[in-house]
């Protein structure tokens, strides 16, 4: 079975896919520094240009930084919550960013997340985990899992009461890392009070192609298919999982691998066309829905990964974020309190 069909190129999206920058090669040695020149340049900044005219008035949320602790040291956060009357309180959620866990930083997805807290009236906290290769697996997992066990103890000080909705969300790498985040939270008995409510995976990474398995093969091309893809290639993909220096058959890098998805908290993912990634998300959709998870599904043809942080101007990144907050708020929607 093949899903080659989502791979065609947007109408809207080709002409600026088209133009793009030509990244910096990533065979053999890897230049970390000019790759992270070329994500700020092309991802960062242009998100921020795009979104500057939509952050909400400073008044309307609080923005604070501080650092928490972390086995061994400590992880730098950056909190958002709506500015309302005193005694308030919202759900909250944790932001993964994306970077092939070895770039980005807490001002990939700053102006994004001001917006995404007004707007949802949610409490957010942005991690700056640790990258590779300077910090390879399980680094960037383990300062992601600790900023949301210090969520579940401190919910006062984010204005929270988790029983309202506990998120946790990632982009690209960022959702592998949400993904593993919502199975290592099912058994936690850190969240026996405060479980978490559900998950969002965007675009995320779930299955090192050289060890799909054997019953999957024909389901998972678009690794294959989308080699190629602009924004994210395979050998890209590939680099990505070289730098975390893990074994790629450990669930903790491949998500599908898991044994079981049964038990895991509700999931809302968006999938994009144009992706060596894709297939993997579809599956990993199907197989959560087949062992009794709800799921909500947004698939974006011909759409390259990451295309709604550089073309987020377009009607099709505009859907994007439209679909991102009319998935949270389903989520929350679920919960009881």
């Amino acid at each position: 079975m093949s899903n080659s069909h989502l791979a065609t190129p947007h109408p809207e999206l080709a002409p600026l896919i088209a133009a793009l920058p030509t990244p910096p090669p990533q065979g053999g040695q890897v230049d970390i520094n000019a790759l992270r020149a070329h994500l700020k340049n092309t991802f960062t900044n242009v998100a921020r240009k795009n979104l500057g005219p939509l952050l909400p008035p400073e008044d309307a949320i609080h923005v604070e930084e501080f650092t928490i602790p972390r086995e061994g040291g400590e992880i730098a956060i950056r909190t958002y919550r709506p500015a309302a009357a005193a005694g308030k309180i919202f759900p909250a959620m944790l932001a993964i960013h994306g970077g092939g866990f070895m770039l980005g930083d807490l001002d990939m997805e700053d102006y994004s997340l001001r917006i995404l807290c007004v707007d949802v009236q949610i409490s957010i906290v942005n991690v700056d985990y640790r990258l590779a290769p300077e910090n390879p697996y399980p680094a960037a997992l383990n300062d992601a899992y600790d900023a949301l066990k210090w969520m579940a103890h401190n919910a006062s000080r984010l204005h929270a009461d988790l029983r309202k909705g506990f998120i946790v969300s990632g982009k690209s790498s960022g959702g592998n890392l949400a993904a593993v985040i919502a199975h290592r939270a099912k058994a936690d008995p850190v969240f026996a009070t405060n479980p978490l409510t559900g998950q969002i995976l965007q675009m995320p990474a779930l299955c090192h192609p050289d060890v799909v398995p054997e019953n999957l093969k024909d389901k998972l091309r678009s690794m294959e298919e989308c080699k190629d893809a602009p924004i994210l290639s395979r050998e890209q993909m590939l680099n990505t999982y070289r730098i975390l220096k893990a074994d790629p058959s450990n669930p903790e890098i491949s998500p599908l691998l898991y044994p079981s998805l049964a038990n895991l908290v509700p999931a809302y993912m968006q999938v994009c066309g144009m992706d060596p990634c894709r297939d993997e998300a579809l599956v990993y959709e199907e197989q959560l829905k087949e062992n009794g998870v709800l799921t909500k599904l947004d698939i974006y043809p011909g759409a390259p990964h990451g295309f709604s942080a550089i073309f987020g101007h377009t009607e099709y990144g505009r859907k994007w974020d439209r679909d991102y907050r009319a998935g949270l708020r389903w989520l929350l929607s679920l919960t009881v309190a």
